[in-house]
């Protein structure tokens, strides 16, 4: 990670067949400047390295996964909108999927396409989706002090598996099944969770 007190840089990815810029960054300290050129290419949410609170210039989408605690080892996904011009505080364990750019606009039961009901921009079924186009996010951040260790959560095959970002990147982890079984069962996905908040509770007492 860039320790740098202050900086710039543009990160690449690939999106389909080829390396496209996915977000451009500034920081002096611990603020930034984030600039979302497109979402988040692979199909697997991500926790981070450190706390912070974000101020979004504009409404965008994300992919929320959290606990299924009807069935301990397994997760949900929601999308929900991030609202802009406010802030939003989001501990190093928040899992997510960056989606896009909020357009405005829902889909809603048997595909439905209806406009947020202003001045809300809730929408007016719980499972109804927010829409998105392909514009840039931006927004402003302030990082906590501390770090650990961060990857993507993964789900194949029905079994869920968390991987440290390098080797989902570089080890071919991306493509990987959550195996071997016996590390990738239920227990060891609550373990793996448990253990996660313990670090980010500490993290989150060392950076405040």
């Amino acid at each position: 990670m860039n320790t740098s007190l202050f900086g710039f840089e543009t990160i690449y990815g690939a999106n389909g067949e080829r390396a496209t810029p996915y977000l451009t960054r500034l920081w002096i300290g611990r603020l930034r400047l984030h600039i979302f050129h497109r979402g988040d290419a692979d199909p697997d949410p991500h926790d981070h390295p450190w706390d912070f609170w974000t101020f979004p210039l504009v409404p965008y989408v994300e992919e929320v996964v959290t606990e299924n605690r009807l069935n301990p080892g397994s997760f949900l996904r929601r999308r929900q909108v991030v609202r802009a011009l406010r802030f939003h505080h989001r501990p190093a364990s928040h899992t997510h999927r960056v989606i896009g750019r909020f357009d405005g606009w829902w889909r809603g039961y048997e595909g439905m396409i209806y406009p947020s009901p202003y001045p809300s921009i809730e929408p007016l079924h719980d499972f109804d989706e927010p829409q998105t186009d392909d514009g840039r996010i931006v927004t402003l951040v302030w990082r906590g002090k501390g770090e650990r260790s961060w990857g993507l959560l993964k789900e194949r095959k029905d079994r869920w598996c968390w991987m440290p970002w390098k080797e989902y990147v570089f080890g071919g982890g991306k493509h990987a099944p959550c195996a071997p079984v016996d590390a990738a069962d239920a227990g060891a996905v609550v373990a793996f969770v448990a253990k996660k908040r313990k670090r980010d509770k500490a993290a989150t007492a060392g950076g405040r």
